[in-house]
């Protein structure tokens, strides 16, 4: 079964990029793209259904649910005790209290800066 990846960013050439890049490097992927956490935790919680394998890449900056509020909704629900899921943020903030805190959530695979280049995503795809 092939794996699904959530793109949760309210930037929606990002997410197109994203999708193209690692649509290059492995035409077999699934995507679901959310422009915020609300829909992100919606469309997470759908697929758990499935029980295929999932990578999600999360922006912080976001309106209606941002990634910290995402991420600690997901600890809360303990979605991120399915070992099919992986998480990763991508953010363009170069804050390094934004990568310690990242450090605070266990579920959290890495912390990128955007944008993410054809490496980062060859990374990304390997670890999983």
């Amino acid at each position: 079964m092939s794996k699904t990846v959530i793109i949760i960013d309210d930037d929606p050439l990002l997410r197109l990029i994203v999708e193209r890049m690692m649509v290059s490097i492995d035409s077999s992927l699934n995507f679901i793209s959310c422009e915020n956490g609300r829909e992100g935790l919606n469309k997470l919680n759908d697929h758990l259904e499935s029980a295929s394998e999932c990578i999600v890449l999360l922006d912080l900056n976001m309106p209606v649910l941002d990634g910290w509020q995402f991420l600690d909704e997901v600890q809360s629900r303990r979605l991120s005790d399915h070992p099919i899921v992986t998480f990763y943020i991508l953010s363009s903030s170069t804050d390094k209290s934004d990568i310690e805190k990242s450090k605070q959530y266990s579920c959290v695979r890495k912390f990128y800066h955007k944008p993410l280049t054809r490496d980062d995503i060859m990374e990304i795809l390997d670890r999983n």
